[in-house]
């Protein structure tokens, strides 16, 4: 048996469509929410000692049996 030509074995089953890429507008959306990220990362750090005596060397003065 000869081989012709490859369409013998290989269908032809048209051709495969393109992709377009990605919208031109999520590069942006995708900064905006790394850079909401850093922002939100970072409030937390900020805030985190909010009302926390502990990291100061002058916690063990305060009384805190009191009820107030």
């Amino acid at each position: 048996m000869a081989v012709v030509s490859e369409s013998d074995f290989h269908p032809d089953f048209g051709t495969v469509p393109q992709s377009t890429g990605i919208p031109s507008f999520l590069p942006f959306i995708a900064a905006i929410g790394l850079i909401c990220i850093f922002l939100i990362g970072g409030a937390c750090v900020l805030t985190a000692g909010h009302g926390h005596m502990w990291p100061s060397p002058q916690s063990q003065r305060y009384d805190l049996t009191k009820n107030t």
